[in-house]
């Protein structure tokens, strides 16, 4: 993440977690992508594309892991978003998606 992410997050990331090259071990156990291959529920993945905290290749990586494993993951891009949707269209849509999921996965 920390190499497709905005350049003051990348600051604070380092600010954390220190040094990407000396603390790689640091950054490799607090790492979610370390725990994906545990995931046991089905994942719904709602991404804003232009999301400058959470990069739309760490969603698509995320997914295609997922996938690889056989797990169930669904997603959606939503062009035009950042991280959260300010277009009206794109929050409805996404609620909607949202209680489909459940419907499909928590009866």
């Amino acid at each position: 993440m920390l190499q497709h992410s905005d350049p003051s997050l990348q600051q604070y990331e380092r600010s954390l977690l220190g040094d990407p090259e000396k603390d790689k071990k640091v950054y490799e156990t607090t790492s979610p992508i370390s725990y994906l291959h545990d995931v046991k529920a089905p994942l719904l993945v709602l991404q804003g594309n232009n999301d400058p905290r959470v990069p739309k290749e760490e969603a698509e990586q995320v997914v295609e892991l997922l996938k690889k494993d056989g797990k169930k993951v669904e997603a959606h891009y939503y062009p035009n978003e950042g991280h959260g949707f300010v277009k009206r269209e794109n929050q409805i849509a996404s609620i909607r998606r949202t209680v489909d999921w459940f419907d499909k996965y928590l009866k």
